[in-house]
């Protein structure tokens, strides 16, 4: 059988594998690897957090499209680099 927990504390595996990416230096090397690989650069221009007034739903939204498309091209052999940016699209 599976050696999942039967009770999962959330908090403590958060902290556990944000260390280990920690250790690991993962996005670094994500990112390294792309470079060894020659893989394709993705940009995608972030906007500030909330440029249009305070957070509400719709933020939560569109973060989560953003996270999407960006892990899709990582998923599909794109070099992305994650980084945020002031770009806020003609507004």
């Amino acid at each position: 059988m599976s050696s999942f927990p039967s009770k999962l504390d959330f908090p403590k595996a958060e902290e556990e594998i944000c260390e280990k990416w920690k250790k690991e230096d993962t996005f670094k090397t994500q990112n390294r690897l792309s470079e060894d690989r020659g893989d394709e650069e993705f940009t995608f221009y972030d906007g500030p957090p909330f440029a249009t007034g305070l957070p509400h739903y719709g933020h939560i939204l569109a973060g989560t499209i953003k996270d999407v498309v960006t892990r899709y091209a990582t998923m599909t052999g794109k070099k992305v680099e994650r980084r945020a940016g002031w770009d806020c699209h003609g507004l």
